[in-house]
């Protein structure tokens, strides 16, 4: 899990060293905007934007990583009207790190399948 808190969205250089250095396990990570409950509606769309055009310079996908957003930790939910959001994204992030030994095993039948082609094309 890759926390961002909603009011410091800038990667350091050493933060950016590690998301350089899990290059490779994208399948993995996971992205959570965290404290989203402490802005607005409007802001939080800007600050959702930024963090993915920041994440875009440093994590060369051809897809983008999907970010989970919510509001982790132990304050009351100061936006109420996004509390419906933070549910259905809180329970979209449990399953999906459920899923991770799953998609593991297709990870690796997919690896194999592609080595075996490389050793047929250069055979």
């Amino acid at each position: 899990l890759i926390l961002f808190d909603a009011h410091k969205l800038d990667i350091s250089d050493e933060f950016k060293k590690v998301l350089l250095a899990l290059r490779g396990n994208d399948d993995k990570v996971r992205v959570v905007l965290n404290k989203a409950d402490a802005v607005t509606t409007s802001q939080l769309m800007r600050v959702y934007g930024s963090m993915m055009w920041s994440l875009g310079k440093v994590i060369n996908t051809p897809e983008v990583m999907r970010v989970y957003i919510g509001s982790f930790w132990n304050e009351p939910i100061k936006n109420q009207s996004l509390a419906a959001l933070f549910e259905n994204e809180m329970n979209d992030l449990i399953e999906d790190i459920k899923s991770i030994p799953r998609n593991g095993v297709l990870r690796k039948i997919n690896e194999l399948v592609k080595r075996a082609r490389m050793a047929k094309v250069h055979a």
